[in-house]
């Protein structure tokens, strides 16, 4: 009687365990479908960006070794022109006109040019990008607290393509602008050069002097 005993506890420690240890089994193995499709979609998201970070690092290296490019961007629309555009552009004010432009600047990006003016009036600080056809990409109108801003006098300052020709003197065959900026520096006018594969310049805009 005893040994009968026994032997149905033995059976029941045995069954107990099992249960057990296929229960942990199956929570292990088993994953709701809602969990898994999330991850598969997240594995998929994270390829395609990283594929598309790769097309674009690759097409901005490519563009900047281009052996054919012209050392001075050439523009449809020339800075004047840009200032105009500036100028006669209706901000969503209703201001239009008589702005004190503070900066002006031409970028190289994605192998296009763009200009951003950017100018002061009337505790406003107005900026506009401008496409090299002429068409306004985008317009900004903040509060401007600055009131030791100057302007530009573009009366006063030697042509862009000028300060860009005394900037690539003297540096290496394939050295290009790829972005200058027109601005007040330490009470005068300067353009900031940048230049690849070669030296940045500044010059005073209004002389023509190397300043570094």
């Amino acid at each position: 009687m005893h040994g009968g005993k026994f032997v149905k506890s033995k059976k029941l420690i045995l069954i107990l365990a099992t249960t057990l240890v296929l229960g942990a089994c199956g929570n292990q193995a088993v994953k709701p479908k809602e969990e898994t499709k999330q991850e598969e979609s997240q594995t998929t998201e994270n390829k395609g960006v990283k594929e598309v970070k790769n097309t674009k690092k690759d097409a901005d290296e490519n563009s900047l070794i281009d052996p054919d490019r012209d050392p001075i961007p050439q523009v449809p629309t020339n800075p004047e022109e840009a200032v105009k555009i500036f100028h006669e552009h209706k901000f969503g004010d209703g201001t239009v006109g008589s702005i004190n432009i503070s900066k002006l600047k031409l970028t190289f990006f994605n192998e296009a040019l763009d200009y951003e003016i950017e100018g002061f009036k009337d505790g406003k600080e107005y900026k506009l990008k401008i496409a090299d056809n002429g068409k306004i990409v985008e317009e900004e109108i903040d509060e401007d607290d600055d009131t030791n801003k100057l302007a530009l006098d573009f009366n006063k300052i030697i042509p862009a393509t000028e300060a860009m020709e005394k900037a690539l003197k003297g540096q290496a065959e394939n050295a290009w602008v790829v972005e200058y900026e027109l601005e007040i520096d330490d009470g005068r006018a300067v353009y900031d050069i940048d230049i690849e594969n070669g030296d940045d310049v500044k010059i005073d805009a209004a002389t023509g002097e190397i300043i570094k």
